[in-house]
């Protein structure tokens, strides 16, 4: 029994290689996006290249929706940033970022506008569960 399945690996040798090799590929591929979603690093788009004076430190930039306009006229190319503003509902407890689908239900004539979270719990609301 042994032998024939020994003489079964060897006949399907460049095979099982082939196949193993695409599940072992896929299973790190699927890992390392779980990681990077679980990590939430905001991504900031730069016109300049590393080591030509920009000096971030890693510090993350605050996006204005109000100069969002000028930029899309004026056609300048600086930093993209992420808007750290939150919303709540006037009939909800829950406070959620402007990107999160939750933020998008909520009718214009309910929305409470927050510079960030902080102001938002100092407020007396939490976060929303699928927001993060």
């Amino acid at each position: 029994m042994l032998t024939k399945l020994t003489n079964l690996v060897k006949l399907h040798q460049k095979d099982i290689f082939l196949v193993s090799c695409i599940v072992l590929i896929s299973a790190i591929s699927f890992n390392l996006g779980k990681i990077n979603a679980v990590r939430k690093i905001p991504i900031s788009i730069s016109s300049g290249l590393p080591g030509q004076g920009q000096s971030n430190q890693g510090q993350a930039d605050i996006y204005s929706t109000i100069n969002n306009k000028e930029q899309a006229t004026t056609g300048t190319t600086q930093n993209q940033i992420i808007d750290r503003r939150v919303v709540a509902s006037k009939n909800s407890d829950k406070y959620h970022f402007t990107w999160c689908s939750g933020a998008k239900q909520i009718k214009e004539e309910n929305k409470i506008w927050f510079e960030n979270e902080a102001a938002a719990q100092k407020a007396g609301y939490t976060k929303a569960g699928n927001c993060n």
